[in-house]
């Protein structure tokens, strides 16, 4: 029973950052004054050897998914720290919330060749 209510807990904490972020990004006007640096990103997309040229709005979107993805991460993460007890975030609780992004990506992948072939 008590693992179910966190289970439900999660699963609102979840549903609560994407709604907040939903509106946050609604709302904005300026997404230039992200927590990434633009410049920074535009660098780290100019090490691949195939990109010469980016538009000026890549790096704010690319931004903005980022700082999404280590939110997310992070409070996955956390949850699985307090399934394990624990009051601090390990590397393997990240390794644990990566899987699970992992397995999750490949099932996607997976029903995409499967509904392709139908």
């Amino acid at each position: 029973m008590g693992n179910q209510n966190s289970t439900q807990q999660h699963q609102i904490e979840i549903e609560n950052l994407w709604s907040f972020q939903r509106r946050e990004v609604e709302q904005a006007h300026d997404f230039k004054n992200g927590l990434f640096p633009l410049a920074r990103v535009r660098k780290m997309m100019k090490v691949e050897e195939d990109v010469d040229r980016i538009s000026a709005e890549v790096p704010v979107v690319l931004a903005k998914a980022c700082d999404l993805f280590i939110r997310n991460v992070t409070l996955q993460s956390w949850h699985q720290a307090q399934k394990n007890k624990r009051s601090i975030i390990q590397r393997q609780d990240i390794n644990s919330t990566m899987d699970s992004f992992r397995d999750a990506c490949h099932n996607i992948e997976y029903f995409k060749r499967l509904m392709s072939e139908a």
